[in-house]
């Protein structure tokens, strides 16, 4: 049937098990039609429920942020995953996961340990078991098809925040952008590399978790703007908008989402093969 969809194809969309797609379709969640065997969606309800599950969870909600707050600090693996698998089920989408539970859990985690109220040893924990999984949940930001273009997300020197620049390059990859993910502390030099071997480029993403790396990233951007033409969207714990300005960079993300905004703003959807 033309515009619409198998159930195995919207699971792989929605980032979720087949099984789930269909208890959205038993529970009316996603409309379907039953042609032979085969369940078929068609494409605009698809995009529907997936507008609704990338919003914040509803605050009258389960709290499944606090929920996997505890389960990081405790260093359980498996319990932080079936918070995330509880929440996927709910109807959560994987952008949702990463902005709404796992970003919050760890800012608070973060906050914490600078108030002194959480250990070195305690944070560097639930980073470890965060850690896992965003690399579970990488899978689930591959869409198939046509990428829009192509984005290389990386760090200025003596950066080692990578979880942020993992998690960010997930949501820029599930948004239809290939991402080319250079990790952290990479020198200038073999950035432009990087950045020159990939073209063409439709942007440059950089993330910025320390203020003391701000010298670093405004040599990074100079360098990508004297020879790339390409925007430069940057982010980080370390970046506002008047930091981002100063820097040299064509936009700024305060989060995964705006990252995304951001970079359609500035151009960066030309088609990639």
């Amino acid at each position: 049937m033309a515009g619409t969809l198998s159930l195995k194809e919207c699971a792989a969309r929605l980032g979720v098990h087949y099984m789930t797609a269909y208890r959205y379709v038993r529970l009316g969640r996603l409309p379907a039609t039953k042609v032979g065997v085969e369940w078929r969606v068609l494409s605009i309800d698809l995009e529907a429920l997936l507008a609704v599950a990338a919003e914040p969870p509803s605050r009258g909600g389960v709290d499944w942020s606090a929920r996997l707050e505890d389960r990081l600090l405790a260093g359980d693996v498996g319990g932080a995953w079936a918070v995330v698998e509880a929440a996927l089920a709910s109807g959560l989408a994987p952008m949702g996961i990463h902005v709404d539970l796992l970003a919050p859990a760890l800012g608070r985690i973060g906050a914490g340990w600078y108030d002194g109220d959480i250990s070195i040893s305690e944070e560097h924990r639930a980073t470890a078991v965060a850690t896992k999984i965003v690399g579970r949940l990488g899978m689930r930001f591959s869409p198939r098809g046509r990428r829009r273009g192509r984005i290389v997300i990386g760090t200025p020197p003596g950066e080692r925040h990578s979880l942020s620049v993992a998690v960010v390059a997930d949501l820029i990859r599930g948004a239809g952008w290939e991402v080319i993910e250079l990790g952290v502390d990479l020198p200038i030099d073999e950035f432009m590399f990087a950045v020159e071997k990939s073209a063409p480029v439709a942007a440059i993403a950089v993330s910025v978790g320390a203020s003391e790396n701000l010298g670093a990233a405004r040599d990074l951007i100079t360098a990508v703007k004297g020879s790339i033409m390409a925007p430069v969207v940057i982010g980080g714990s370390a970046i506002d908008a008047t930091t981002s300005a100063g820097l040299g960079a064509d936009g700024w993300a305060s989060d995964g989402r705006a990252a995304i905004k951001a970079i359609a703003a500035l151009g960066g959807g030309s088609s990639s093969s």
